[in-house]
């Protein structure tokens, strides 16, 4: 809640996506998974069969199931996802979609207009909008072309954050550079707010109130106002609200919706509680109680989903109970779920030890046959006085868990992709901003698969179907073999904007050295005897994620060490390298095979690190039992 969420909101122009006017449908509703819900205009909600039309100020609403609306003019269609609110805002001769709530899937080919710029599909491409603010590619080509005149190409795994178009992106590359160490002192004074025991503070422009007794919510000012008791605040696209109850505040972020009776109480969507004394936010299935003091605010971020709420505690110390005697005491660090049921379950607590060593700001995949890894994320002199680092699978950390330490910290890292961040620590107990960040994935895998057999040549007839070619290390050659008779012939191989061409003279074959192709999907075609030829396709040449890139032969994991050194040996593809504990391991040029021995590991595990300019950092794990 540092920040605003931008709200998401697109205009769809060129590319045949009209817009719309009253008297036009902007958009027709063709199928339907489960209920769906529109309102005219601000007309109650009522239900829509398949072919009901949405026109300017019209919304539409998915219930737990999706929807998919084709628009009205050019092809292209939107793919609501469950729990969604579309509105066909703007005005008359302009007008805009906005994702109030939830996440679509917006499909087609051609440009259109975001807030932050203008996003360009190619290759029928596909771009998940959040009500968040995040743009994802799905699939096909997409650039977004932002409000400062930059151009971003969107790739699969990154994510556009619009709320300050920072991009995120999953292993290979970390989300924050290193920086220098900037906090912001957590004690610096709020905002202030109108004297009273409970009031509302709504910045952004979609804030809505149901006062007691009422059936219809009403629009809320941005600004600070008194909570009468019995309303219920609710928030959309690009919003945020405060609600101030004596020593607590509850923050909602945007999609969030909360209650206000004898306490305040978290329905749905994500949140943060802190408290300066003793205070309790409910939730669905029980409550978070937190102790905060003049020593320190307690702080707990949360997030209620449609079964259950997440709750991570911060700072300080709290109870969380559910519906009839359950409850669990928290400290910082702790992490747990509530079920609307009251049923609560722990999460993982902070490992006391750690089995390898991560430097903060680096990207990397950690190779387990155990399936988790303690790690210990290092902060190589970054937070003078300690921090906190954060994990997520979620790049918004908004229900993270958190480990505090002086020069390092502590996290059981299980399998997926996480998110992290370190936080430096202030003088007077606050959090600053991120000084480094990156992403660790951890993979089931013990790296004792066999290597594959190189490829040097792969076969590649121009004959207008569309082809694929896997590699597992290195682009092989291609065999070009043309399907007609002429006497020369030229192969044209075109990608983002530049063409490649390479000419046979006297025979119907051609080969390309490997070295002068690049990952991605070319366009092809070629002439013959200097006339072009109709039949035109694409050529898409790909790593073969699947395929082992490392053999891991000794040591064998889970077998006793030797009392004296351990003997690493293996080998690697083309261009990987090797290290344990920072000593490099010599690989052998031709067989590329390595060997050595190294001492016994200082932490719980041998880890064994490998680094390629393309694939990243890569750990694999040896245990002595």
């Amino acid at each position: 809640m540092n920040r605003l969420v931008a709200a998401v909101v697109l205009c769809l122009v060129a590319a045949g996506l009209a817009c719309g006017t009253k008297t036009s449908a902007i958009a027709e509703l063709t199928k339907a998974d489960g209920p769906v819900d529109k309102q005219a205009g601000t007309e109650p909600w009522a239900s829509a069969p398949i072919g009901t039309e949405f026109f300017l100020g019209d919304a539409a609403r998915t219930g737990d199931q999706g929807a998919t609306l084709q628009v009205a003019s050019g092809g292209a269609t939107i793919a609501m996802q469950p729990k969604t609110i579309l509105r066909f805002g703007g005005k008359s001769g302009s007008s805009k979609i906005a994702v109030e709530a939830g996440e679509i899937d917006l499909s087609g080919t051609g440009t259109y207009a975001l807030e932050i710029g203008d996003v360009k599909l190619g290759n029928h491409g596909t771009v998940r909008v959040t009500a968040r603010g995040t743009i994802e590619l799905a699939i096909g080509d997409a650039q977004v072309s932002t409000s400062d005149g930059k151009t971003i190409d969107l790739q699969i795994g990154k994510v556009i954050d619009i709320g300050d178009v920072v991009v995120q992106s999953a292993p290979r590359d970390a989300g924050v550079p290193d920086a220098a160490v900037a906090v912001v002192d957590a004690a610096a004074p709020e905002a202030p707010v109108p004297a009273g025991d409970t009031v509302v503070e709504i910045t952004g422009l979609r804030g809505e109130v149901l006062a007691p007794g009422e059936k219809v919510w009403k629009a809320l000012t941005a600004g600070a106002s008194p909570l009468t008791k019995g309303s219920k605040i609710r928030t959309g696209a690009g919003t945020t609200a405060k609600l101030v109850d004596g020593a607590l505040t509850l923050e909602l972020g945007a999609g969030a919706r909360a209650a206000f009776d004898d306490r305040i109480t978290l329905e749905a969507g994500p949140a943060r509680a802190t408290a300066t004394g003793d205070g309790a936010v409910g939730l669905p299935g029980g409550a978070i109680a937190l102790r905060g003091s003049d020593k320190g605010t307690a702080d707990a971020r949360l997030d209620a989903g449609a079964a259950t709420t997440k709750v991570a505690l911060v700072r300080a110390t709290g109870k969380l109970t559910g519906v009839g005697d359950a409850e669990l005491g928290m400290r910082a660090g702790d992490s747990a779920t509530l079920a609307r049921t009251g049923k609560i379950t722990p999460l993982e607590a902070i490992p006391a030890a750690h089995d390898l060593r991560i430097g903060v700001g680096e990207t990397s995949t950690v190779h387990d046959s155990r399936g988790a890894t303690a790690i210990q994320f290092t902060f190589d002199g970054k937070c003078p006085d300690g921090g906190v680092v954060e994990l997520d699978r979620d790049a918004r950390f908004r229900t993270a868990k958190i480990s505090a330490g002086k020069d390092a910290a502590n996290h059981m890292v299980r399998g997926g992709t996480w998110a992290y961040r370190l936080r430096c620590m202030t003088k007077g107990g606050g959090e600053g901003a991120a000084v480094a960040s990156g992403y660790v994935a951890l993979v089931a895998d013990g790296g004792t698969r066999a290597l594959p057999k190189a490829v040097g040549v792969n076969p590649f007839i121009a004959d207008g179907r569309a082809w694929k070619i896997q590699f597992p290390s290195v682009i092989p050659d291609l065999a070009v073999t043309f399907p007609v008779a002429g006497s020369s012939f030229r192969l044209h191989l075109a990608k983002g904007g530049k063409e490649l061409t390479f000419d046979a003279t006297g025979a119907a074959k051609l080969r390309i050295p490997g070295s002068s192709l690049s990952e991605g999907t070319y366009t092809y075609w070629f002439d013959r005897d200097g006339v072009k030829q109709d039949k035109m396709n694409t050529l898409q040449i790909e790593f073969e994620q699947m395929s082992p890139q490392v053999y891991i032969e000794a040591p064998i994991d889970r077998k006793p060490w030797p009392e004296g050194d351990i003997e690493v040996k293996g080998a690697v593809l083309p261009n990987w390298s090797v290290s344990v504990e920072s000593a490099p391991l010599p690989i052998d040029r031709a067989t590329r095979r390595f060997a050595a021995k190294v001492s016994h590991p200082s932490s719980g595990a041998l880890a064994i690190r490998l680094s390629h300019p393309q694939r990243g950092i890569h750990y694999y794990t040896r245990r002595s039992k």
